[in-house]
């Protein structure tokens, strides 16, 4: 409980503090309902703090319902019932609005990457797909591999990518989370080591934790991947599955060589790992210069799984994704996923179907969107947070900041009373790493991106202050450079 707290403290009571941090917790899926938290006592120990001031903090979370205590069971982890006018009650006093704002309230929310829809091609698509959605609905063709004309438009985009592929290798599921816990359950057992990236996004350790597995981070260095790091790991533990994100890394937004790739694969080869990539980003290139050819040139489709999904082109609302691999490895997640009752949505195949024939010209509208976001939230940061230190990616959505110091859990704390929406950076690492990170997407719209910088200043300020008054007891935090 004290590493996940972190650095907990701000402006306010310190109570006020305490509750507020785990609120973002539970907030962020740390902290899970009916999971046990400490005695009062045991954690004012802990913290260093008085009983009273975590007696209070569990008092308010109590009333708020994000806290039950149940005689011989102790204080547990729950979820505040809705009220019956939708959003969540919280019990009376100064922090009940601020802390129980709708989704829709924030001023800028920095937590998602989200793409929006082309509303005016969506709502063209729909309006001319009854037929098709009839037809395969009568004939089942869309099960339980996918939509045939979908795996054929996706297969044909490989092909002009320069890899050949027929549609039997593509399996269609309901985005790139659905096609990662496919191979999960196609490839990891209980307690197994998973290899993945560190950071990753946390829904890649979700799904790991959620199977049951063991997520096996492998550090990023500044410049990207240590392939002998990572060989190192695959002849060590011999996992039967790895995830990587070659182009355009998330949160990185680093892209791996050719050469990089290739020794990769050369190692997955004698270790039997399958390499599972993730190329969801790969047509989300922003600058000039083209990418490395795919992490399946470089290797047979039994060595290299390609997970990818129509987000780039259509956005989050048209749930399609798919998998690319061997035909028989195909088979048998399409075994895995009719088992399930998982085979996606019949008219969102078809939209996406009906879009995937204009995918270049949505394309060149989501980059120059993004270029435009990149350049604002950057500009921004310069101007009202220079000491943050940051790459600009070439590509992607997002951008990886440096604090230059272990503040990010305060500063997610910090930033929700100014109505920002941040993920702290621990959620992108395992063990409370990342504590001096801070992921940014630039998706957020021109306005967003601005006065949510500017709030996001107005929280390093408190963030700043309550540091510099604890400098006495934190004197590691005064050689910080961002802290001059």
């Amino acid at each position: 409980m004290r590493r996940l707290l972190g650095d907990w403290r701000s402006r306010g009571p310190a109570y006020d503090a305490l509750a507020q941090r785990v609120r973002i917790l539970i907030r962020e899926g740390q902290l899970s309902p009916d999971t046990r938290v400490p005695p009062e006592r045991a954690l004012a120990e802990q913290l260093g703090i008085s009983r009273t001031t975590v007696t209070k903090a569990y008092d308010m979370l109590r009333a708020e319902g994000r806290l039950r205590s149940a005689r011989g069971s102790g204080t547990v982890i729950a979820l505040p019932e809705p009220a019956a006018d939708g959003p969540e009650t919280a019990s009376p006093g100064p922090a009940a609005a601020e802390w129980c704002r709708p989704a829709t309230d924030w001023a800028a929310d920095f937590a998602s990457d989200r793409l929006s829809v082309p509303d005016e091609r969506i709502g063209q698509a729909l309006g001319s797909i009854a037929p098709a959605v009839a037809r395969a609905f009568a004939d089942r063709s869309h099960e339980p591999y996918g939509l045939p004309e979908l795996r054929q438009a996706v297969a044909d985009r490989y092909t002009e990518r320069g890899l050949p592929t027929s549609p039997a290798q593509i399996l269609i599921t309901q985005g790139i989370r659905h096609s990662w816990q496919l191979m999960l359950r196609l490839r990891a057992r209980p307690a197994q080591r998973v290899l993945i990236e560190s950071p990753a996004a946390p829904h890649i350790m979700d799904a790991i934790w959620l199977h049951g597995a063991r997520p096996w981070p492998v550090g990023l260095g500044a410049n990207g991947w240590h392939i002998e790091l990572f060989s190192a790991a695959m002849h060590q533990a011999r996992p039967q599955l790895a995830l990587l994100t070659p182009d355009f890394q998330h949160p990185t937004g680093h892209v791996m060589s050719s050469e990089e790739r290739h020794l990769l694969v050369r190692t997955a080869l004698r270790t039997g790992t399958l390499l599972v990539a993730d190329e969801s980003a790969v047509d989300l290139r922003l600058d000039d210069g083209g990418l490395p050819e795919s992490l399946a040139a470089h290797a047979p489709d039994t060595t290299v799984a390609l997970i990818d999904s129509a987000r780039a082109a259509i956005g989050d609302g048209v749930r399609v994704g798919w998998i690319r691999t061997a035909t028989s490895t195909v088979h048998r997640l399409a075994v895995i996923n009719s088992a399930l009752g998982t085979t996606g949505s019949v008219p969102d195949q078809v939209v996406a179907a009906r879009l995937m024939a204009s995918a270049d010209g949505l394309l060149a509208e989501r980059r120059a969107a993004l270029r435009a976001g990149r350049a604002t939230l950057t500009a921004a940061l310069r101007q009202h947070l220079p000491h943050w230190r940051f790459a600009i990616p070439r590509g992607g959505t997002t951008l990886w900041a440096d604090l230059g110091a272990p503040v990010s859990s305060a500063l997610t704390t910090a930033a929700e009373r100014h109505r920002v929406h941040l993920l702290s950076g621990p959620r992108f690492g395992t063990g409370g790493t990342y504590d001096s990170r801070l992921r940014l997407p630039f998706t957020l719209d021109e306005h967003s991106l601005r006065n949510g910088v500017r709030r996001l200043a107005l929280a390093w300020e408190d963030v700043m202050e309550t540091a510099w008054a604890g400098a006495a007891e934190r004197p590691e935090a005064i050689r910080s450079p961002a802290f001059t």
